[in-house]
């Protein structure tokens, strides 16, 4: 909820602090950068703290990072700010994941990360239409920066209230019997990157997040700029896809889950399938949008939203099925470092450039820097089509 009040507010910001595309973009990039550098030392102190402690913490800081960033006067504060956000949030889906996927059976784990993964959506939904009114009703006369102050409070709040629910069992052992030897975090981490399923599935899920990093920082203001609407008209559009979209996790893993009772690679299949399927669409909607059929391919961006949600139960259990039970959050954070830390992080700034590069001065062409978001997707459904191909022999080798 508190990244998405960027999305929302930044053709406002753009306008206010004088911005390039380009640097629009590094104020996206610059949260998924920190993540990728912070998530693994996050994902150990989950690991060997607790997930409940870690996990307030973490929304803490974070929430007093989006405070500050409606405080920043220009570029650098607010800059600096994003990547505060990143700071709070680096262990959030490592010690996420892992909690409640420890907390459950193995054989419904997809179905189960589908649920937590609804916190997505939903929270993407209240940050971008609540904040697009907001900020365009000047609320105390702030503009933008009313949103960000005021979504500081529930991420406090929430912090609070993890610190009552149940965690499983800390494992404080240092090391773990993996494929007959004893390994340290260092050396578990090197053997996962090592382990093609695990591997292909980190990357494949890269790809992935990139095209979400990328419609998700820029579509609102493609949809300011090619329909000539406000920012809250915008944030509600946008809110529409991201609201058919809590079908996604849900659907995406029970799919995966009931397929995999007859194949038993039916989770990164499921995933290729979803991220071949987004990857076509997103081109197929934005050249209906160009012709002028603007309601078909509202249609359509839909459709992308419910895949870009869809592909993650499946792909994130791929991360838990082939770990220690106490390597889990590891395994999640070297997932998110994989993620951010090649494709992901960079996805709002190259669009940005991208528009800067293809556009006349003053005059950016988002389209085009949208043209490059298909072709990662198609990137991620081969990814977790290699992952396929390996799963079977790493499973046998993980329970052997």
């Amino acid at each position: 909820m508190d990244r998405m009040v960027l999305s929302a507010t930044l053709p406002l910001i753009k306008e206010d602090l004088m911005l390039t595309d380009a640097l629009c973009g590094w104020l996206g990039t610059i949260y998924f950068i920190v993540v990728a550098i912070l998530t693994v030392p996050a994902a150990i102190l989950c690991d060997r703290w607790s997930r409940k402690k870690a996990l307030s913490v973490m929304a803490v800081v974070w929430s007093i990072a989006t405070f500050l960033s409606g405080v920043g006067a220009k570029f650098s504060h607010v800059f600096l700010a994003r990547g505060g956000v990143g700071v709070g949030e680096a262990g959030f889906a490592p010690g996420g994941v892992a909690y409640v996927s420890g907390s459950f059976p193995e054989k419904n784990r997809s179905k189960v990360v589908g649920v937590f993964n609804l916190g997505a959506p939903l929270g993407t939904i209240a940050g971008l239409v609540i904040a697009g009114y907001v900020a365009e009703a000047d609320l105390w006369g702030l503009g933008w920066r009313a949103p960000f102050y005021l979504f500081a409070v529930p991420g406090i709040i929430l912090g609070i209230l993890v610190l009552f629910t149940r965690d499983y069992p800390t494992d404080s052992r240092k090391t773990y019997r993996i494929d007959g030897q004893d390994r340290g975090v260092t050396g578990a981490i090197l053997w996962m990157l090592r382990t093609p399923t695990l591997l292909f599935s980190y990357l494949g899920v890269a790809a992935m997040s990139f095209v979400g990093a990328a419609l998700g920082h820029w579509l609102p203001t493609y949809f300011v700029r090619s329909r000539g609407i406000e920012v809250g008209a915008a944030s509600l559009l946008m809110g529409g896809i991201i609201a058919a979209s809590v079908f996604g996790p849900i659907l995406g893993g029970a799919v995966a889950d009931r397929w995999r009772q007859k194949k038993s690679t039916a989770r990164p299949l499921t995933a290729g399938i979803i991220a071949l399927l987004s990857g076509i669409l997103i081109y197929v909607s934005f050249f209906i949008d160009i012709a002028g059929l603007n309601k078909v391919a509202y249609g359509i961006f839909i459709a992308v939203g419910v895949t870009l949600f869809a592909y993650a139960p499946p792909a994130y259990s791929i991360s838990q099925d082939l770990v220690p039970r106490g390597l889990r959050s590891i395994s999640m954070g070297t997932l998110v470092l994989v993620t951010y830390g090649t494709l992901a992080a960079y996805a709002p700034v190259v669009v940005g450039w991208l528009s800067d590069l293809f556009g006349a001065p003053g005059e950016p062409n988002l389209v085009m820097g949208f043209m490059v978001v298909p072709l990662v997707a198609f990137f991620g459904a081969f990814f977790f089509y290699m992952s396929h191909r390996y799963h079977d022999r790493d499973m046998k080798r993980f329970h052997s």
